[in-house]
């Protein structure tokens, strides 16, 4: 499997049977998904807030590889410590 690159985590917020519409920074983007994807994201919506990796380019989601991806989880990480700091709970 080749390393995974940069990705952004998106706000899910419509689930439809061949696509997503997701948000990020204020922009809309529906991409595509695999039948798969389709029945994880049917248990996951009814979470007040989900947030989805998708690529830079905003065309796929990247579910499959996060368990995989070392540079995954360490993004994951610096995300969470980003939430979690004082600056950041004053812009939200």
């Amino acid at each position: 499997m080749r390393r995974l690159k940069a990705f952004t985590l998106a706000t899910l917020l419509e689930l439809h049977p061949t696509h997503v519409t997701v948000m990020v920074h204020r922009a809309r983007y529906d991409i595509p998904l695999s039948q798969e994807e389709h029945t994880l994201l049917q248990l996951l919506q009814e979470e007040p807030l989900v947030l989805l990796p998708i690529s830079r380019d905003r065309c796929q989601l990247l579910l499959d590889r996060l368990a995989t991806d070392p540079m995954v989880l360490e993004e994951l990480n610096d995300f969470e410590d980003a939430a979690d700091s004082s600056v950041s709970s004053e812009g939200a």
